[in-house]
């Protein structure tokens, strides 16, 4: 195993990477903050809490499942264009 450690490896060229691996590294976690009514939290919280314990998922969980299904709806409406 050794061997192998010191023999070491060589770089893929730039023209072998793929274009879905650079997009999926230059895609960066970002933090924000955003504002909501508190009407609006009131509401995520009672689906929450309507849901049994096993499958409750976290507010932010939540958000970010109702961005990615907007996302997705939107997608699929240009694309009906």
């Amino acid at each position: 195993m050794q061997e192998m450690i010191s023999k070491g490896g060589s770089v893929l060229e730039e023209s072998l990477i793929t274009p879905s691996k650079v997009e999926a590294e230059e895609d960066k976690l970002k933090s924000f903050t955003f504002k909501i009514y508190e009407s609006e939290l009131a509401q995520i919280r009672a689906i929450q809490d309507s849901l049994p314990k096993r499958d409750r998922i976290s507010i932010h969980d939540f958000v970010v499942t109702a961005v990615k299904e907007k996302i997705e709806k939107e997608k699929k409406a240009r694309n009906r264009k």
